[in-house]
């Protein structure tokens, strides 16, 4: 990865003052099914957790911090962009946040209790970012991840043909496999490691590029399917999007 990369390609990136989400998809398949299903995981994930201090690891422009404030948890967020964390605040203004490299985190050691990573891993040093987050984090602290899946065959169709401008030089997604054998490596503990959305992902982009319009029906229907692919064998590996629940071992 190239740090000054990162740096420039999400200074220039868009994104909204209202929701602090990069506008690279949809106003349609991806609220209402990628947003949707991802924030009732992570709900239900915190629900379980009760943490009291939440790390939002490559906050962007703050939509999930405003999320976790919403729902009662204290958090920091960080993020390398300047750009993305002045909008952070502006979106979440009660929060903090701070400007840094993700492998390099200005924090003590044993602060906090549950951190929350969105694609942001495979933009990093994998062993270099564990290694400051086991450091920052509680014996026995809890880690949600979600990172893009490189088995996915539409996602990386996509990426040829519909580039998004908030991709950087050296990033590769992940397989499953690969990140569970590199976060055991790591130090930690999976709990659960399952994939999502086999189909949203590109359909919030080829939506956003084409400037369509999709009607309610086909977006719910969305929803529906995607529920159902992912509990079918054989196919529910090659979904978009890896869900990581992990700990540190104790």
């Amino acid at each position: 990865m190239n740090i000054e990369n990162e740096m420039h390609v999400y200074d220039g990136a868009e994104v909204s003052r209202l929701t602090g989400e990069t506008e690279s998809y949809d106003n349609a398949f991806f609220p209402n099914v990628i947003r949707r299903r991802e924030l009732e995981l992570i709900w239900q994930v915190l629900r379980v957790e009760k943490p009291r201090f939440i790390l939002d690891y490559g906050c962007g422009g703050g939509w999930l911090s405003i999320l976790l404030r919403k729902w009662g948890f204290k958090s920091v967020g960080l993020d390398i962009s300047r750009h993305m964390v002045k909008n952070a605040k502006i979106v979440c203004p009660n929060a903090d946040f701070i400007i840094c490299d993700a492998m390099r985190l200005p924090f003590k050691d044993d602060i906090f209790d549950f951190v929350i990573g969105i694609s942001i891993l495979h933009h990093l040093n994998l062993k270099r970012a564990t290694d400051e987050l086991k450091r920052i984090s509680i014996t026995g602290s809890a880690f949600l991840f979600m990172e893009p899946n490189l088995l996915n065959p539409l996602s990386a169709f996509g990426r040829k043909i519909f580039p998004m401008e908030a991709h950087t030089h050296g990033e590769k997604p992940y397989t499953p496999q690969y990140l569970i054998t590199a976060l055991n490596m790591a130090g930690f503990t999976i709990e659960r490691c399952f994939s999502l959305f086999f189909l949203a992902y590109p359909a919030a982009r080829f939506s956003k590029v084409a400037r369509l319009n999709p009607p309610s029906l086909l977006v719910k229907l969305t929803y529906s399917f995607e529920g159902a692919i992912e509990k079918i064998p054989g196919i529910r590996h090659l979904n978009s999007n890896i869900v990581a629940i992990a700990k540190t071992k104790r």
